[in-house]
């Protein structure tokens, strides 16, 4: 039996917040921390046709990148200094609010200054990264995400061909080696069903 929970998932999304709160790292208050848009190397950004950047350069090389690609006049090396975090936010937003979002995401492909274009739920399965990984698999009249994870020795079905409970019974009886009459008592017992 596998016990699973989405709730249970989710909380390893909290790990690493929950420990910077326990080392007095991590103030319990909204668009202040590190990871929640409060450091301004690790945000959003408006650009100049109404779309968004997200920018995630935190470690020192990637920050770097960052301030050299957008010819930003800030010291790399004060990174960290607080004290210099308006002004930087302040020239992030203006450099950023410069050029279209596809225009911004050409100059970042490819480099490591952590900077990426946020996508509409339209454009997201289109991306080149996701069509390379195939994250996304047709579904009805639209896509879905694959069923993840991807296992290299047991290939899952795409989205539309999962079975209806008990659609394969018999066949997964019989192929465990159980024979037809067994099956059928089995059935005929209520102790399984056949969709």
């Amino acid at each position: 039996m596998v016990d699973a929970a989405i709730v249970d998932g989710t909380t390893h999304l909290l790990a690493s917040p929950l420990a910077k709160l326990a080392r007095g790292a991590w103030t319990d208050e909204r668009g202040v921390n590190q990871l929640d848009g409060g450091w301004p190397f690790y945000a959003v950004y408006a650009t100049s046709d109404g779309r968004y950047m997200a920018v995630g350069a935190l470690e020192a090389k990637f920050y770097r990148q960052l301030i050299e690609l957008l010819d930003l006049d800030a010291d790399p090396e004060r990174q960290h200094d607080r004290s210099t975090w308006p002004e930087l936010r302040s020239q992030l937003a203006q450099r950023f609010a410069e050029r279209t979002r596809d225009e911004w995401a050409a100059l970042f492909e490819g480099t490591d200054a952590c900077v990426a274009p946020v996508l509409s739920l339209a454009e997201a399965p289109a991306h080149p990264h996701n069509v390379a990984r195939g994250i996304f698999a047709p579904y009805r009249d639209g896509v879905a995400p694959r069923i993840a994870p991807v296992f290299s020795r047991t290939p899952t079905l795409p989205p539309g061909e999962v079975h209806a409970a008990g659609q394969d019974t018999r066949e997964v009886l019989l192929a465990a080696g159980f024979g037809e009459a067994e099956v059928d008592a089995l059935l005929a017992q209520g102790v399984i069903a056949q969709a």
